[in-house]
């Protein structure tokens, strides 16, 4: 004879809740280098770009942005609620120096695209032979 066993834990360890909710807060991100630049994609749908704020120090690019939740009507309650709200904060050391005067980002249906051109020097260049 089988018996099914399933292990029920008794009690979570605080800091287990709290990681699980960084990483469902936590935006997917992407980091595509070309020739001449790098690109940053974020996954952030429902995020108002008023919502966002981008920050570069050095080679250091920092997103971070609240994820509203949205309220209830009066008398109504939650029967089901997947989608998670709260502050987020992703930090991405970048491959290379970055022309900062030209960065740019544009939010286009919850994918956020930032824009990083190479400073001259971590640029690739050809060197003749004299």
């Amino acid at each position: 004879m089988l018996v099914r066993f399933e292990r029920i834990p008794m009690a979570h360890p605080a800091w287990r809740n709290v990681v699980e909710f960084e990483h469902e807060n936590r935006p997917a991100i992407d980091l595509v280098e070309l020739q001449d630049e790098s690109v940053v994609i974020v996954e952030i749908p429902g995020v108002a770009k008023e919502d966002i704020k981008i920050t570069m120090e050095e080679e250091i690019l920092t997103v971070k942005g609240e994820r509203k939740t949205p309220g209830l009507a009066d008398g109504a309650r939650w029967i089901r609620s997947e989608r998670v709200g709260g502050e987020f904060l992703r930090t991405i050391r970048l491959p290379h120096a970055v022309k900062t005067d030209a960065v740019s980002a544009e939010l286009v249906n919850g994918i956020l695209r930032i824009r990083l051109p190479k400073a001259e020097e971590a640029r690739p260049r050809e060197i003749g032979i004299k």
